[in-house]
């Protein structure tokens, strides 16, 4: 439903750029409510719209569990429908002459359309509010909600591994030979009955040691960046001495891998197998 709805509302956000990309018309819609109603058009169906589509999409995998699916399907509905009532008036607004950034108006035949937009916001706001309850109904209920490594029988290989994935991803590497190499795996053992992680032979896996570096490089950085702009140069000085120091300790690490043992891969497994495993 997210999908549709960011193709749909993208597509016409798109022509009514072509349309603002003719000069003759840009002459007369420039900084008017016809661009803000394009840039809405555009964000909204082409960013959030799609984001919200990869969030249910990828949540199951993140986390091991859906999300309820009664509370997404109003706050898609309730995002569709407010952005069409709260953003279509300001095409039409914008071509009877109301420029953007006004600190007042004296137009009456606005003010009927500006209604309009206000309820369309208001019916947005009911969609982020039921985005908020969908996910903390969805951790409660997150034992019902559980799924399986496939719950969309998928075809892409992430779908192979254990949701949510363990730090080595596959017990056991699959092989790929061909474009959607889970989704032919799973059309050829149709019918076959899948081996048990009991009769699956595992083999140690070596991963990269987990590290803060990242995090503690990153806040040196925000410090960093912070003293530059208002010319503390004593604390960039220090955040450039932290950063360096902490690549400095990264650098001499005496570990850098850990092998994970066939006995945890296995009981990892027995929780949550992953289909090629």
């Amino acid at each position: 439903m997210w999908s549709i709805g960011f193709m749909v509302t993208f597509i016409l956000g798109g022509l009514t750029g072509v349309l603002v990309a003719v000069p003759p018309a840009d002459f007369l819609l420039h900084n008017s409510m016809f661009l803000i109603a394009h840039f809405h058009n555009v964000i909204i169906g082409g960013t959030v719209f799609g984001l919200m589509a990869g969030y249910n999409y990828w949540f199951p995998k993140a986390f091991g569990f859906k999300l309820d699916e009664s509370w997404g399907r109003l706050s898609f509905w309730c995002w569709l429908i407010g952005f069409y009532i709260a953003f279509m008036p300001l095409y039409l607004l914008g071509l009877m002459g109301m420029t953007r950034r006004m600190q007042h108006y004296d137009v009456a035949s606005w003010q009927p359309w500006l209604v309009v937009a206000a309820i369309g916001v208001v019916v947005i706001l009911v969609g982020i509010v039921s985005q908020i309850i969908q996910l903390v109904v969805s951790i409660r209920d997150r034992e019902k909600l559980r799924v399986t490594a496939d719950p969309w029988n998928g075809r892409t290989l992430e779908w192979a591994a254990a949701s949510p994935p363990p730090p080595w991803n596959f017990a056991v590497l699959p092989q790929v030979t061909s474009i959607d190499a889970f989704w032919s795996s799973k059309q050829e053992r149709r019918g076959q009955q899948a081996a048990s992680p009991k009769e699956k032979k595992f083999e140690p896996i070596e991963i990269p040691k987990s590290s803060a570096t990242g995090f503690v490089t990153a806040f040196f950085a925000v410090i960093f960046g912070f003293a530059m702009i208002w010319h503390i140069w004593w604390m960039a000085g220090v955040a450039i001495a932290g950063a360096f120091l902490t690549m400095l300790v990264f650098a001499f690490r005496g570990e850098e891998e850990i092998e994970i043992p066939v006995e945890q891969i296995a009981r990892l497994e027995m929780v949550n197998p992953s289909e090629v495993a």
